[in-house]
């Protein structure tokens, strides 16, 4: 062999020992960029909608609890926080509790129905509601109503919230108001000037303490009728406790198309024509707690009074309907549910009538209001299956 081959081979093996240390490098690099997303030990369960996390992501649950903002690369955020653009995620969903249990309402209910009341004082919004104290130091807000039908009206908006699966409304329980019994007699001459009527139907719903005003969210201002949609730039300026309290306003701006509440959010977007701010001041019958619940008080308006006057309305739910395109799964389920039953205000009353011992003495929806829930549950429906296709 002479000198050129030998150099020539030389010079091959050369590079040929370069190009798979080259390709060794990216190879190892490579594995560790993939593996590096795929590390999301979260494993869902759509079925009982639990989840289940890791000693990572458990370590990183709490630390986001202290509403630090997230610390890892945008494009995984966004995964973590919405699922197929259009739901909350179960990860997201984790951080969030029942505002108010099932038992703790069930005793709430029991407790009250026939506690002695042995305070009435001003308080709970409208001058025709009062603020009552048990004697065992209980309190909660007596609602009288102008009429009977908003007393109807908060108490089935309760119950359609139970149906719905939403638990931001404080427990509800009606009473009949009799001056001559034990639970009523200690503030006969309360009742009296208040010239409420002897044998009224009044609901009783739970005072909460140590709460706050809020605010309509940004995002959700910026949006009024385009959809609210969150990127991944947003996402990463976010704290867990500001975007479940978003997961929270996407089922009040569905629990309020439903109802027809203009009481709310509606007022403040028709009161828009005329004052420029009002979205900067805190939203009607809406509350925060301490712990980052919205409670979605004041109910009178929904259902029955605000069927009553849709024609004035419509306009201002349909805009705020519109202003939100992301959904808490469980809500989405129940929606699809009660739009295959066809027979929404069936299911309503039902639960209703379970529940409250007074509900045939109340009574519940008109067969013309009880067309205009079904027709409003089939119009959500369509809502969230636009949002799903545009996505």
């Amino acid at each position: 062999m002479n000198a050129g081959k030998v150099k020539l081979c030389a010079s091959l093996c050369m590079w040929l020992g370069i190009v798979t240390w080259i390709g060794n490098v990216k190879l190892h690099l490579w594995s560790v960029f993939v593996q590096q997303p795929t590390e999301r030990d979260i494993a869902f369960s759509l079925s009982n909608e639990q989840v289940n996390v890791s000693k990572r992501h458990a370590s990183e649950h709490a630390a986001l609890r202290d509403g630090e903002t997230f610390n890892i690369r945008s494009p995984v955020i966004l995964d973590n926080v919405i699922e197929h653009r259009v739901f909350w995620s179960a990860w997201l969903d984790g951080f969030s509790t029942r505002v108010f249990g099932v038992e703790h309402e069930r005793k709430w209910r029991e407790q009250v129905r026939d506690a002695r009341v042995v305070v009435l004082e001003a308080g709970c919004g409208r001058p025709t509601n009062r603020l009552a104290t048990f004697a065992d130091g209980t309190r909660a807000c007596v609602r009288y109503g102008i009429d009977a039908d908003q007393v109807l009206g908060e108490t089935l908006s309760y119950y359609l919230a139970e149906l719905l699966g939403i638990s931001n409304l404080p427990p509800l329980a009606l009473s009949k108001l009799n001056l001559s019994s034990e639970q009523w007699a200690s503030v006969r001459g309360s009742i009296e000037a208040l010239e409420w009527s002897p044998s009224a139907i009044v609901s009783l719903t739970e005072f909460i303490p140590n709460v706050t005003g809020v605010f309509i969210p940004l995002h959700l201002r910026k949006q009024q009728g385009g959809g609210l949609q969150l990127s991944a730039e947003t996402v990463s300026n976010m704290t867990v406790a500001y975007l479940v309290e978003l997961m929270q306003w996407s089922d009040l701006i569905i629990f309020d198309y439903l109802t027809a509440n203009f009481d709310r959010i509606v007022s403040h977007i028709f009161s828009l024509q005329w004052d420029a701010r009002v979205m900067e001041r805190t939203t009607n019958n809406l509350l925060k707690t301490v712990n980052g619940h919205l409670l979605f008080i004041d109910n009178e308006a929904g259902l029955v009074h605000g069927y009553r006057v849709l024609g004035l309305w419509e306009r201002y739910h349909r805009l705020l309907l519109s202003s939100s395109c992301i959904f808490r799964r469980s809500t989405v389920r129940r929606i699809s549910e009660m739009k295959r039953s066809g027979n929404s205000a069936k299911l309503l009353y039902e639960l209703y009538r379970a529940r409250e011992p007074l509900a045939r003495e109340l009574g519940s929806l008109s067969d013309e209001h009880a067309l205009t829930l079904q027709n409003r549950i089939d119009v959500v429906y369509k809502h969230i299956k636009q949002c799903t296709e545009i996505m």
